[in-house]
């Protein structure tokens, strides 16, 4: 059976690795964050950059120009693949793709890729955010799915990153894919995938990666770290959200209780509406900035 798995994560969660790891075979695609082709929300969302580096990609040649309802269908049917994984992570595109996946008969996982928050906070400093930046992502980002009733497979990112052959090991097995000696090597396939984390495309591109050497905080954030530990063990809502998740981990999960016929009935949540609603206004305004329409007809001549 033909097979979608959406990567769900909050920013600098490490979706994209993932999604790579899951991709890492010749039957799946990995797609990365393509929801912002079709719906662009930011200046270089305009333009194909395709990870395997060349100018005029000749899988996005053919894949560029279907409407987004069909865009999975196409992978699977035009590149002849039995997985397609996507790291797009917005939900609305999520809840849109289960309908669409679901008219066209293909299986949809949901993996919900988490960081323990000490590391997610570490994650958003070192990128020159208040250290505190992170809570709100975390809440907004999981609180939102977790209301959203989607089913879901939760994945520590510390744990992959410590033990990622058992741990990819066990999400294969949940998703039906086979898992083999080195998948995790993600940067042993060329990609075709869009968008996502800038520093993955470099180890793509460099043929290895340090990932799994352990990250260490650095000396500017320790100060921090106490702190925030402290605040975790406190927060209420924090706590119920990583309850669920840990609950719901991978290696706690039965394959057949996984509610494959999940849809969301009409009228959506309220935040699919507000999503969309942003999401048009940032892109109605982008579209009218000088420039774009002539990069549109550039990309689409």
């Amino acid at each position: 059976m033909t097979t979608l798995i959406n990567v769900c994560s909050a920013s600098f969660s490490g979706s994209t690795m993932l999604d790579l790891m899951l991709g890492n075979a010749q039957d799946s695609f990995s797609c990365g964050e393509v929801y912002a082709w079709f719906r662009p929300h930011r200046m270089h969302h305009f333009n194909i950059n395709c990870s395997c580096g060349q100018t005029i990609c000749p899988i996005w040649e053919r894949l560029k120009s279907i409407p987004e309802s069909k865009f999975h269908t196409s992978v699977i049917q035009s590149l002849e693949m039995k997985f397609v994984v996507d790291s797009s992570k917005d939900l609305t595109w999520v809840l849109d793709n289960h309908n669409w996946a679901k008219s066209n008969s293909i299986r949809v996982f949901n993996l919900l890729l988490w960081k323990d928050p000490i590391h997610l906070a570490h994650s958003y400093w070192k990128r020159n955010y208040n250290p505190t930046a992170w809570r709100s992502e975390f809440i907004n980002y999981y609180g939102s799915f977790l209301k959203s009733g989607f089913p879901f497979i939760a994945v520590n990112y510390n744990e992959l990153t410590r033990d990622p052959e058992r741990k990819l090991a066990e999400i294969c097995r949940m998703v039906g894919m086979e898992y083999f000696d080195g998948r995790e090597r993600f940067w042993k396939k060329k990609h075709h995938y869009l968008f996502g984390s800038s520093s993955v495309r470099q180890q793509v591109k460099s043929g290895t990666s340090r990932i799994w050497e352990g990250e260490t905080f650095r000396s500017g954030f320790r100060k921090h770290s106490l702190a925030i530990s402290g605040q975790v063990k406190s927060d209420r809502v924090i706590q119920r959200i990583l309850h669920t998740l840990k609950n719901q981990e991978v290696s706690n999960c039965e394959i057949n209780k996984y509610k494959h016929n999940f849809t969301h009935r009409k009228p959506y949540p309220l935040w699919y509406y507000r999503r969309k609603m942003n999401l048009f206004l940032r892109r109605s305004f982008l579209r009218n900035r000088p420039g774009i329409k002539k990069l549109k007809n550039f990309i689409s001549d």
